[in-house]
């Protein structure tokens, strides 16, 4: 029974990457370069959770590996590529979003930075939670700042400076550290148990 879902993901996965990769196709033809170049980017980037746990020596979570590539898929197929920004509450719902993401890895991070079973359990859970939320909010800054750059060295506009920038980078903050509040919340109790199970 395992099996059926893990093919389905991987038949998920698989579409999407022949998705950007026609638009990348198309984007040669009609040689608006830029965007060929984010969507054979974008293949590339679907391969993260992948190499991630290959680093670590870990089983691929299927799971966070679709929910990784789907992601990639609504933030630059639908948002960049397929002009979704243009929808207002689009951004911020990618931020919240990547804020849950965000704190999945961090999980996962500890657990693989601390490999001491005996030690994890002996970690108070306030520290876990603020660890999560920490990981995040850096996540977060990260890519704000990425953004920054990206506008200075290109000209662009991925902050929105051009209508308010400071507001939009706020709203960006805010919501992708909700995210990963509710990531916190809920393995407030639980992470303790997936340790002890493991």
């Amino acid at each position: 029974m395992k099996t059926y879902p893990n093919c389905y993901i991987k038949i998920i996965i698989y579409l999407i990457r022949i998705l950007f990769l026609f638009k990348g196709i198309n984007y040669l033809i009609i040689k608006d370069f830029y965007f060929a170049l984010i969507s054979f980017s974008s293949i590339v980037l679907t391969f993260f959770s992948f190499i991630y746990f290959k680093l670590f020596k870990k089983t691929l979570d299927n799971k966070l590996n679709l929910s990784v590539v789907i992601f990639i898929f609504i933030s630059l197929y639908l948002g960049t590529l397929s002009g979704f920004y243009k929808f207002t509450w689009w951004d911020t719902m990618l931020h919240f979003v990547s804020g849950i993401i965000l704190g999945f890895f961090s999980i996962d991070i500890l657990q693989n930075l601390i490999k001491d079973k005996n030690l994890l359990k002996k970690l108070p859970k306030k520290f876990i939670f603020l660890y999560i939320l920490s990981f995040v909010a850096l996540g977060c800054v990260l890519w704000e700042i990425y953004e920054f750059a990206i506008d200075f060295l290109l000209g662009l506009d991925m902050q929105g400076s051009s209508f308010t920038g400071v507001t939009d980078t706020m709203i960006d903050l805010i919501a992708g550290t909700l995210g990963g509040m509710l990531t916190a919340f809920t393995n407030y109790h639980k992470i303790s148990e997936s340790i002890n199970s493991n």
